[in-house]
């Protein structure tokens, strides 16, 4: 049975990589995108499609005013936090820190209102200290740009702040899980576990073969993939 998702990102001024990448490996299993591949390229697994979900993307800006992201490039947001439909799941990427200490109230009211709705809430890079400042991290295990790290620890001490893994998988004390990831591969790497355990390897190893990407698992450690000639790439 084919899933209906209905998938939010954050517009705030985040590094663009943060939530491209693990956009672009999602958007790549989507049924549509799925069925498209099928016809035109024939190194895609046939079965893949089974099980591709149909998925609606919400871009989320604290209005309709595009909003400045890295290297000059201004996203556009789909909605606004007073009018973005109900989301089963909630990426937020990483800006620079300081915004997380001077995080907007209405972006703060969002992700708690909204944390109590969705399934779960990823983050990539810095969107880690975002959600820190929310309160709704406080005495859970998280991660962060392992670089800002000492800053998280200072910002929101009550947070179980780690360096060590690529992403921290933890449950929040209202039921939402917490998928925080380090640098902005790191999150690419989470999505595609994320996506392997939700839909199974089949439907991921046609992002990784569009993509010609090779995930890492939770240690940095290469995992094996499909190639963009269709092989199997083993480690």
């Amino acid at each position: 049975m084919t899933r209906d998702i209905s998938f939010g990102y954050l517009m705030i001024p985040y590094q663009l990589l943060d939530v491209a990448g693990p956009m672009d490996i999602l958007f790549n299993v989507t049924a549509t995108t799925v069925t498209n591949y099928l016809a035109i390229l024939p190194t895609i697994p046939k079965n893949a499609g089974s099980r591709a979900p149909n998925v609606t993307f919400h871009h989320i800006g604290p209005s309709m005013s595009p909003v400045p992201l890295t290297g000059n490039y201004h996203g556009q947001p789909t909605c606004t936090v007073d009018d973005c439909p109900k989301l089963d799941y909630l990426l937020i990427g990483g800006p620079d820190p300081k915004y997380a200490t001077e995080l907007p109230e209405p972006m703060k009211k969002f992700i708690i209102e909204r944390s109590k709705e969705v399934k779960t809430i990823f983050t990539t890079c810095t969107g880690g200290l975002v959600l820190a400042a929310t309160g709704l991290l406080d005495n859970i295990e998280a991660t962060t740009n392992h670089a800002c790290v000492p800053f998280g620890q200072q910002m929101a001490p009550n947070v179980k702040w780690t360096q060590q893994p690529q992403w921290v998988v933890a449950k929040g004390h209202n039921g939402c899980d917490y998928w925080t990831a380090a640098g902005a591969t790191a999150g690419m790497d989470m999505m595609a576990h994320w996506i392997e355990q939700e839909f199974g390897r089949d439907l991921l190893n046609v992002s990784t073969l569009a993509l010609e990407y090779q995930p890492r698992d939770i240690n940095a450690k290469p995992l094996e993939y499909m190639n963009g000639r269709g092989e199997i790439v083993r480690v």
